[in-house]
């Protein structure tokens, strides 16, 4: 049974939607065979070698048939949550939901996101088709050289912050069919609620943040989607209603440009009362006005005007994790094309800023000690790096022209009595 209830006319949704109602998304088309192929795709793309999904490939034709009867009839049921944290930059909790309700989360984003970006601004970069991290970056560079100010701002916990009943709303206003929203129903109601800390709001009671249902699985496709368009509203009242059109937004973190110091201070101001309708908090030590000049932590990089380098803890989680993994090379636990594709992976991101300098000193010390197909033993790595951290030893014959006739007025010098 659902526990949500919509209502178009709440005002709480109609601050994260719009009012475009063409061509609404149906159950329908969602249950389709040919929407579930299109789904199990994307949801195995990369991972047939798990034995879960091996297990369902091997008769997908079949289960798909089964998991359509099931959403036809009413049957379906999301599975429960495989909960773990990852440690990297900061402490994640990450829900992994089975394989087949994965498949359903793709088949509803397949109806439900081409309604949503009708009614999305472009200058939202994450999770849309032909946008991403490069076009959030390459917007970045042109804003910067146009404008000497820039106001960054990050959202406090923000996936374990979002409001589900707020967020229902804001899609009741897109979806009309009941029992599409049904199924969105028992996909949020399924979710475990996350751990985040208690904010109160104007007009809440004592108990209000322990009675809302708050969080978002981090891993979803739908928590990706959903995510981000909670603050569409956000996006339209900052470029629409405020008039800041130099505005980029990924996700939580968005960067809005102006000439005008004091404009921005007091647009901050005029956001953190928007996002309290949301029931969101800006983060105090990591929104603040920055001079374009400067360099702008945004997206991975530090941003300058005309060029960007990579932030250094960046740098440093990729050091570590390739350590990690040449020690499984080295002791057999994976194959050297796991390093190499890794290696590859995180070269593609860095060369979207201005880092050929490094990655040149890395493929050359990757030289170094990768032989044809396979690691050098772990004897050989740590007598290299011993190599590299030794200073260069000059033999006589190797001095300069200066040097021996500084040593040879030295000598004479000496020699005089």
């Amino acid at each position: 049974m659902s526990t949500f209830r919509v209502n178009s006319t709440n005002s709480e949704a109609c601050l994260a939607a719009g009012s475009n109602r063409l061509q609404q998304p149906d159950f329908v088309t969602v249950a389709d065979f040919g929407n579930l192929a299109l789904a199990y795709r994307k949801a195995a793309k990369g991972k047939k070698k798990r034995d879960d999904i091996a297990r369902f490939s091997m008769h997908w034709e079949s289960n798909l048939l089964s998991l359509r009867n099931n959403l036809l009839d009413g049957s379906f049921q999301p599975g429960g949550y495989k909960i773990f944290t990852v440690h990297e930059k900061k402490t994640r909790t990450i829900m992994a939901a089975p394989f087949i309700d994965r498949i359903v989360h793709h088949a509803v984003c397949n109806v439900v996101s081409p309604v949503l970006e009708r009614s999305m601004v472009p200058n939202t970069c994450a999770n849309r088709p032909g946008k991403g991290t490069k076009a959030g970056l390459e917007l970045y560079s042109r804003f910067s050289l146009r404008y000497r100010y820039v106001l960054k701002c990050d959202i406090r916990q923000y996936f374990p912050s979002i409001d589900r009943d707020i967020l229902f709303a804001s899609l009741g206003v897109k979806v009309h069919d009941p029992r599409l929203l049904r199924l969105i129903a028992d996909i949020l109601n399924v979710a475990p609620l996350t751990e985040a800390e208690c904010d109160w709001f104007p007009g809440d009671t004592l108990l209000t943040p322990l009675e809302r249902r708050r969080g978002l699985p981090i891993g979803n496709m739908t928590s990706q989607v959903w995510a981000n368009w909670y603050l569409n509203g956000l996006d339209h009242y900052v470029m629409d209603y405020c008039g800041f059109g130099a505005y980029i937004r990924y996700v939580d973190d968005f960067v809005i440009f102006s000439d005008c110091k004091k404009s921005l201070n007091a647009l901050k101001q005029d956001i953190t009362r928007y996002l309290e309708r949301l029931r969101l908090r800006i983060h105090p030590e990591k929104s603040r006005v920055y001079r374009t000049c400067d360099g702008v932590p945004f997206l991975g990089f530090r941003n300058f005007r005309g060029f960007r380098t990579l932030l250094k803890g960046n740098i440093r989680r990729f050091k570590r994790r390739i350590r990690r993994k040449i020690k499984e090379v080295n002791d057999g636990v994976l194959p050297m094309g796991s390093l190499n594709s890794s290696i590859a992976g995180w070269c593609g991101h860095a060369r979207m800023g201005d880092t050929w300098l490094l990655r040149d000193s890395l493929q050359r010390r990757m030289l170094q000690w990768r032989g044809p197909g396979e690691a050098l033993p772990r004897a050989a790595w740590g007598l290299v790096e011993q190599q590299q951290r030794q200073p260069v030893r000059r033999v006589p014959e190797q001095q300069q022209p200066e040097q021996q006739e500084q040593q040879q007025r030295v000598s004479l010098c000496s020699a005089v009595p």
